[in-house]
């Protein structure tokens, strides 16, 4: 018997609740039962498999959003899972207790897996899974069990692995492509050698908001008046612990080194170097645009910044840092460093200009030329991407839009009934104020690994027009909504009966703009490629690959 069979990962799909991507609730009439709240169950609710699966099945009942579609599609009837396997359940008669039969705990365990593995694998949200704990023995020792769907699935998909893609696919770039590969993200964004004409942008999750996006403020080291934690020139002259100093040459000559420290960073703020950075800011907050002005004002004003004193090491005290006056300096140390993150916000700086240094070549490289309409042809290359963050999907699938389209249509569920639901709700395409400033032709290749976030952006760049077509495998078929069970009736991520059970069900249903329900199956692509086999996964590892979907992609981009 084959168990714990490998899943490929799925990066959750965060709730889609931003401008053009919203779900509203209707009105409708609750059916008139006594529910309990899943997340009232307790551990103490939990005392045999039979129990177990009792709140397993009810959970399901309330909360999971496919119901509909699990009838229609594979004729889950979901009282008669329940009529089939309660018996099952209450036949187990061990539950991990003391002085229970080991070998017939084991045989339990055994059966309750199986029965879990048959109820849940025919479930079509694929993002959906549970962990289920399973008692191994006597002894207090449990197993816990991830279920999903299509886990018995014998046939494992292939996909293009995003790492041996980045290798064979970064030196096919040319030599002024993005290329980044870190912990966060792996990206590679560059014209094809071979091919100059098209734009070949790939990365292995949506994380590319919080990883390479610039988020500038209006102002900085702007202190709002009343600020509690400025320090100003006369708090020093009446400090306490200064004052207390003897020796007057020492008194005034600390004194003067500490005001000195102050009057720097004050004098920053008013600097030109700052605010030549400034206005740098304000020009790229209206323009997105990274040119070699905003680049030179970071750097100086940065410069400047770093030549200011460093009041927490001992040199700008010389020479009257000394046993008398350590008390003091101590104080003051305390109070500017308060002056300097929290009064004026210098950190806020700091991070302003960490981003921009570091972040400039991904605008440099792919967004302001995207937006100057130098790219002229795209391969969106979203195999093995798994999904990730909603927010990119204004950040970075937005800007292959031009215009408000209906890509998709989103439900909840409403009421506590297994088929209260709310009425699908058209989802609509929104154009970046920076994106792509007319329809180009773009190929998005896709895979089995392309879930959530890769498949809501395929839907949304494919209902711009016949430009757009997407190459290769099937997706994972993932499109379903995560968030929290308190966002909208349905779906929960909480861990249920003191832990016993703890669910990642999703809390929106999901079509396409053709009505077509693609979760379970994934979105069928205008060029169908067979996906890779076993031989050349194994020759991926090669930087001369043959990629039959990058050249189909090429092949269709060059006839337009």
């Amino acid at each position: 018997m084959k168990r714990y069979k490998h899943k490929i990962a799925i990066a959750g799909l965060a709730l889609l609740s931003l401008s053009s991507l919203t779900v509203l609730n209707s009105c409708s009439h609750e059916d008139d039962v006594t529910i309990t709240d899943p997340r009232r169950f307790t551990a103490n609710d939990v005392k045999s498999y039979e129990d177990l699966f009792e709140v397993f099945w009810k959970t399901m009942d309330q909360q999971y959003n496919y119901f509909y579609e699990q009838k229609q599609v594979g004729g889950m009837d979901w009282d008669q899972v329940y009529d089939i396997y309660k018996p099952k359940f209450a036949a187990l008669t061990t539950y991990g207790r003391p002085g229970e039969d080991e070998g017939q705990i084991n045989e339990d365990y055994l059966a309750a897996y199986d029965y879990f593995e048959e109820i849940i694998n025919p479930i079509i949200d694929q993002h959906f899974s549970v962990q289920i704990q399973l008692p191994a023995t006597s002894k207090n020792i449990i197993r816990t069990v991830t279920f999903y769907g299509g886990m018995s699935n014998e046939d494992i998909p292939t996909t293009y692995p995003f790492a041996r893609k980045y290798n064979y696919m970064q030196n096919r770039v040319d030599q002024n492509a993005f290329k980044l590969n870190n912990a966060n993200l792996g990206i590679i964004a560059g014209n094809l050698e071979a091919n100059p004409d098209i734009y070949y942008l790939t990365f292995n999750q949506f994380n590319v908001t919080s990883t390479l996006k610039i988020t500038l403020e209006d102002n900085y080291l702007n202190p709002s008046p009343g600020n509690g934690l400025l320090l100003t020139e006369e708090i020093i002259k009446s400090n306490a612990t200064l004052n207390q100093i003897q020796d007057d040459q020492l008194r005034t000559g600390i004194e003067t080194a500490t005001l000195n420290i102050l009057r720097a960073y004050n004098a920053f703020a008013e600097s030109e170097s700052f605010k030549a950075f400034l206005q740098e800011t304000a020009n790229f907050n209206r323009t997105e645009i990274v040119n070699d002005q905003l680049l030179a004002a970071t750097v100086n004003a940065y410069q400047d910044y770093l030549n200011l004193p460093q009041f927490t090491y001992v040199d700008p005290y010389v020479p009257y840092y000394n046993n008398t006056t350590a008390a003091y300096v101590s104080e003051f140390i305390g109070l500017m460093t308060n002056h300097v993150n929290f009064g004026y916000n210098f950190p806020q700086f700091t991070s302003a200009v960490t981003q921009i240094i570091t972040r400039a070549e991904f605008y440099q490289k792919f967004l302001n030329p995207l937006h100057k309409g130098e790219i002229k042809k795209v391969i969106l290359d979203l195999r093995s991407n798994g999904g990730g963050a909603v927010v990119d999907a204004r950040f970075i699938s937005d800007r292959f839009i031009t215009k408000n389209e209906v890509f998709a249509s989103q439900r909840t569920r409403e009421g506590n009934g297994r088929f209260n639901y709310t009425p699908w709700v058209p989802t609509k395409t929104n154009p970046h104020l920076f994106g792509i400033p007319a329809d180009i032709p773009i190929a998005i290749l896709t895979d089995k690994g392309s879930a959530s976030m890769s498949e809501i952006t395929t839907l949304m760049l494919k209902s711009q027009g016949n430009q757009v077509v997407s190459i290769g495998d099937y997706s994972a078929g993932a499109t379903a909504g995560l968030g929290t069970t308190d966002d909208f009736n349905g779906g929960t991520r909480d861990a249920i009966a003191g832990g016993k059970l703890t669910f990642y069900m999703p809390l929106l249903a999901m079509k396409d703009a053709n009505g077509v329900i693609v979760e379970g199956v994934g979105i069928e692509p205008n060029i169908f490629v067979s996906p890779a086999t076993q031989e050349e996964l194994a020759q991926m590892a090669s930087p001369d690959f043959e990629d039959r979907v990058i050249n189909e992609a090429i092949k269709y981009l060059q006839s337009k």
